[in-house]
């Protein structure tokens, strides 16, 4: 069976399973660092959202030789588990005056997503893009977001520059950015670490990220950012980007300590490689900011 002829039979089952009572989708979901992938969603009377089921991987249980019962029924399992009783009110979301105000913006790498570029608003920043996205912190919901697509900027039919605008004007606001040393946010993200704290890095390691530790790398888009950076910490340093949500921080320039290119090359590719979700990765190249050109530049090219 090919994997058109297992969605619409796994489809049918789940139909049947739920009395036809619910409304099943299936939709060409285009995510963040990865290809086009098949979600369904199962919408029960009286709901208005529901978790997206990525079809892929349990195209691959029936491979295995798993049945289209049970995994009608892992399905089904995962859309129980992860399904809200409440109903969410989305009308606002039509009204740019009302969405504007949680509309931020977060970096993706260009390369990786051109595909999902198609169909966003983004700005290019280097070899990273800018798109923007809803922040949403709800009680029921949690923290999610909603990504702006070119069929929002067509329903609120407003300009690019507007909406860059804005987000970057919110994620000042809602989403300050925060500098600590490596130790320091070991210590707070890892219980016991401050009793086995090693020496002092040579050179010394910062974390730029934001108050939420949540797309906090965007925060190298800000060149107000960096000059504080420059401030605080040494006149140049390098940026390293360990992952959607933080970027590393090195000085340079001041120490005999200081690390070459390929070295630093050598550290992002293996904590993109090791440590990252494929999902949460930025990059692989380096960038270097200097006091006396005032901007971010990339340095390093992955051949």
């Amino acid at each position: 069976m090919n994997y058109s002829m297992f969605v619409e039979q796994i489809t049918k089952i789940i139909e049947r399973r739920l009395d036809h009572r619910a409304q099943i989708h299936i939709s060409r979901i285009q995510k963040v660092n990865n290809p086009p992938t098949d979600g369904m969603t199962i919408l029960l009377p009286g709901e208005n959202t529901a978790p997206a089921i990525y079809l892929d991987s349990f195209y691959q249980e029936y491979l295995l030789g798993i049945d289209l019962d049970t995994i009608a029924e892992e399905i089904l399992d995962f859309h129980h588990d992860n399904r809200k009783t409440s109903t969410f009110d989305l009308s606002f979301y039509m009204n740019f005056d009302l969405a504007r105000k949680n509309i931020v913006c977060r970096l993706v790498n260009y390369e990786t997503n051109r595909l999902l570029l198609n169909s966003v608003p983004y700005q290019r920043f280097l070899d990273l893009a800018i798109i923007y996205y809803y922040r949403m912190d709800d009680s029921v919901f949690g923290r999610s977001s909603i990504l702006v697509r070119n069929a929002h900027m067509d329903m609120w039919g407003i300009s690019l520059e507007r909406l860059h605008a804005i987000a970057l004007a919110n994620t000042k606001l809602l989403l300050p950015f925060r500098l600590d040393s490596m130790d320091r946010f070991l210590c707070e993200r890892i219980p016991g670490y401050s009793l086995l704290m090693p020496e002092p890095q040579h050179p010394p390691i910062y974390i730029l990220t934001n108050e939420e530790f949540y797309f906090g790398a965007v925060n190298i888009i800000f060149s107000d950012v960096l000059e504080q950076i420059s401030r605080d910490t040494c006149e140049n340093f390098y940026v390293l980007p360990s992952s959607i949500h933080e970027c590393l921080i090195l000085p340079f320039g001041s120490s005999d300590h200081d690390l070459s290119w390929e070295c630093l090359q050598e550290i992002v590719t293996e904590i993109n490689e090791k440590y990252v979700s494929p999902e949460d990765v930025l990059g692989n190249q380096i960038y270097q900011y200097t006091r006396a050109t005032r901007g971010l530049q990339l340095v390093s090219v992955r051949k």
